[in-house]
């Protein structure tokens, strides 16, 4: 009785994730015919469920973010073509964000770029992966460079050779920080959109502080810090204040 039931236990085990796949292309078939007759909540729906079960896409966040898109849901549409771009620099994507931030009630200009966000940007040059390409072409590029210094039978091939090594160690040492930093940022965004429709912006972490200005959906913000239900935001105005925690989401 044990062996047999150990035996169903194990074959449910092996059976669960074609299940899920299954469920997943199932869901976002039903998804795509959705979208295509019109129906976006539908879509907004089963993609959401794809979600739910771990799946990330760069295709299921656009396709996502042109259902929100559809409903008018604009905050919803800019966080999912963010998003998507987070895992594919899709110029379509791009497209279809500048379409949505057009329709923003809010269209604040920069207040230009911090040397925080300045590094941030020459981080995000790249992704992740292609800063560890680039890590490992530099790698390669560097021991060659010394194996050349030894092994080269003419001095201007040894001096090449050492030059090349020497160089290629400080950058090696640098791309790798560059990668790691990139790595973080992407495991730990700050930066969120708002989706609350309307809210107003406070002084202080308090339901009945100071309102500093009012904002609406869709726009783009850094978060600073948490305390309680509260972040402390920056706007790319370089306006600060609290938002409640329920009001925002990290891309």
């Amino acid at each position: 009785m044990n062996r047999l039931f150990l035996i169903i236990i194990y074959l449910l085990i092996i059976a669960n994730p074609v299940w899920a796949q299954n469920s997943v292309e199932t869901n976002f078939s039903t998804a795509n015919t959705a979208y295509e007759q019109k129906d976006y909540q539908k879509a907004i729906k089963n993609y959401e469920a794809i979600l739910a079960t771990g799946n990330q896409s760069a295709t299921l966040f656009y396709n996502l973010g042109n259902s929100y898109y559809q409903r008018g849901t604009i905050g919803k549409a800019i966080l999912n073509y963010e998003r998507s771009l987070l895992l594919n620099d899709s110029e379509d994507t791009r497209y279809n964000l500048a379409l949505a931030k057009d329709k923003q009630i809010d269209q604040l200009s920069s207040a230009g770029t911090t040397p925080q966000q300045g590094w941030e940007k020459m981080v995000g040059t790249f992704s992740t992966n292609g800063w560890t390409m680039l890590l490992i072409f530099l790698v390669w590029a560097t021991v060659a460079g010394w194996i050349w210094w030894l092994i080269g039978k003419k001095r201007t091939h040894r001096k090449r050779g050492f030059t090349f090594g020497v160089i290629g160690i400080p950058l090696v040492l640098l791309t790798a920080f560059i990668a790691n930093t990139g790595y973080k940022i992407e495991k730990d965004s700050r930066r969120a959109i708002l989706l609350e429709k309307e809210i107003d912006l406070r002084i202080s972490p308090d339901p009945k502080g100071k309102i500093l200005n009012t904002l609406h959906e869709g726009v783009e913000l850094n978060l600073l810090e948490e305390i309680n239900d509260w972040y402390h935001v920056r706007l790319i105005n370089g306006d600060q204040g609290w938002l409640p925690e329920s009001s925002v989401e990290r891309i």
